[in-house]
């Protein structure tokens, strides 16, 4: 069945150009959501999210379908990325440009450097890889969210991703930034808790997935929550 699945995700990819390299085709797929149809790039809903299974199963598949797959995520992620330099990000969808949308650089893990960089970091292309060590850069650039604690779109959130550039890459510089973080989403949970009265009881958009990445920061383990690991 997950073959099947893998399968049914290559066939639906569609090649589009984007406006920024008009001559480059790159393959994406386009989500219909609530009405809208969208190629939507991050975790949440997008490229990254379809991408994300075909890793973790890796080992159920034949490695010509995997990187198949790496290859495609290079591509498309390089035409699409935002950059300055050292830094990369991604815009929501695929080239606002083309459908007249504002720019939205969010940087989370539902949308953002962050997500792609929690979903791809099993990657073994080495020019994949290299870019997200870029969009970590970009994390810790844009430093902790003013959101409340949360896995979706929060400070500890996006500290997984250096987690997992810390399991990548083995250097503990991304530990140190993750537990930084980890310090940084306390605070604003105290914060928040003084002047409500009460923690907010949720995993992905609460203190219960605080409280699960300070443990992956003790631990040092980048398995994310319902996603890597139950």
């Amino acid at each position: 069945m997950f073959r099947d699945g893998v399968d049914i995700l290559w066939q639906q990819m569609h090649a589009v150009c984007h406006t920024g390299e008009p001559h480059r085709a790159v393959w994406v797929w386009t989500q219909d959501l609530y009405g809208k149809q969208r190629i939507y790039m991050g975790a949440g809903h997008g490229f990254a999210g379809n991408v994300y299974p075909v890793l973790l199963g890796a080992r159920w598949l034949d490695d010509e379908i995997v990187a198949g797959f790496e290859s495609r995520a290079f591509e498309t992620l390089d035409v699409a990325a935002s950059r300055a330099p050292g830094l990369i990000n991604w815009e929501p969808v695929f080239d606002r440009q083309a459908i007249d949308l504002p720019s939205r650089p969010l940087v989370q893990d539902c949308h953002g450097a962050a997500g792609v960089v929690c979903r791809l970091a099993a990657a073994r292309l080495p020019a994949l890889r290299a870019l997200l060590e870029q969009a970590g850069e970009l994390v810790w650039a844009a430093g902790p969210l003013r959101k409340p604690p949360g896995l979706c779109h929060g400070t500890d959130g996006n500290g997984y991703a250096f987690l997992k550039l810390h399991a990548m890459t083995g250097d503990v510089r991304w530990l140190d930034r993750a537990r930084a973080f980890a310090m940084h989403a306390i605070q604003q949970s105290e914060a928040l808790a003084s002047q409500h009265g009460q923690r907010r009881f949720t995993l992905w958009t609460g203190d219960l997935g605080l409280a699960t990445y300070l443990w992956s920061c003790v631990t040092a383990d980048a398995a994310l929550p319902t996603l890597d690991v139950f």
